[in-house]
């Protein structure tokens, strides 16, 4: 099969697709012939050198695909060869074809193209799991999320809105977070504006925090939060570090959680899949919740792909054609 290589490069010009064989269905996986893929930012960490796979996964980049599925493995039930899915993966994405746990596919309704459907399972899992697992948030809360025009935020939105809360989205750029108001935002506020702003647009603070950048806007958002608020801090695109008002943290008897997805074991994501397919499956249906694509590229064009999501451009997902 054709694939990504694995690569620890300088630049995504060093990218380049090559052979590896096929692979083989294990115990509980399926393999899925990839029509279509998404870059995740882990992926751009990993071709730095700086997030390597979980021992047992595929080298091969890629967190999430979308195609059919050509080969059952020992033990999996409820699926059939044939049929179009979505996979969760922690690994070998970006490849013509790719191991899947059988526990970690989405199906994918008849209206939904290949690109929507690659560009659904990180996103959405991630979403799902820090807003409501982690997070806790329930009909009637009110959330604030930061980083809201990545590929998470724009899913974040419109499924916070569905579960019922009030959701505030929260950016660096006016233009581009005032695009989340269409997709259920009730307001869309620049950092700067934090938190009298938001104050005003929820008295009391918001009951979650949804943080997708980290670094010098926590403090931020932490001031944003009700009593007892929660925040679970998923991304560190603003930075790693940050000083934070303890003595806030115990007056108000904040949560302040850190969360990431791709090093959870099968059994745990198989778990946090069948949640939200629970939740989501008639309004994916509906098309009432749908991922938002920035930019599609050609398999044969994969490095260019890498290049635009390293270059904080993309609102929402950035998909590749395989």
């Amino acid at each position: 099969m054709k694939a990504l290589l694995a690569f620890a490069a300088d630049s995504p010009a060093a990218l380049r697709l090559g052979e590896l064989p096929d692979p083989v269905a294990g115990r509980g996986e399926v393999v899925l012939r990839v029509l279509a893929t998404a870059l995740n930012r882990a992926d751009l960490l990993q071709m730095r050198g700086r997030y390597p796979p979980p021992a047992g996964e595929s080298s091969v980049p890629g967190l999430e695909a979308a195609g059919e599925i050509v080969a059952l493995g020992e033990g999996v039930e409820g699926w059939r060869a044939g049929e179009r899915v979505a996979a969760l993966l922690a690994g070998g994405g970006h490849a013509e074809l790719v191991a899947a746990p059988a526990g970690q596919l989405l199906r994918v309704p008849a209206s939904w193209s290949d690109e929507e459907a690659a560009a659904l399972p990180e996103a959405a899992v991630t979403a799902w799991t820090n807003l409501v697992v982690e997070g806790r948030l329930a009909d009637g809360e009110s959330v604030v999320v930061s980083g809201a025009s990545s590929g998470v935020g724009t899913f974040a939105v419109p499924l916070a809105k569905a579960i019922g809360a009030c959701v505030i989205a929260v950016g660096r750029d006016r233009e581009r977070i005032e695009r989340l108001l269409p997709l259920g935002a009730d307001a869309a506020l620049l950092f700067d504006e934090l938190p009298e702003r938001l104050l005003e647009k929820v008295p009391g603070g918001a009951d979650v925090a949804l943080d997708l950048v980290g670094g010098e806007q926590l403090p931020r958002l932490l001031a944003c939060l009700a009593p007892r608020g929660r925040l679970v801090l998923v991304g560190l695109m603003a930075g790693r570090r940050a000083e934070i008002d303890l003595e806030r943290l115990l007056r108000f008897r904040l949560e302040l959680r850190g969360s990431v997805l791709r090093s959870r074991s099968r059994a745990e994501k198989a778990r946090l899949v069948a949640g939200f397919a629970e939740f989501a499956h008639a309004r994916l249906e509906r098309r009432e919740l749908l991922p938002t694509i920035d930019r599609t590229f050609s398999f044969e064009r994969i490095a260019e792909a890498y290049a635009y999501l390293e270059s904080g451009r993309p609102f929402g997902k950035v998909v590749v054609r395989v």
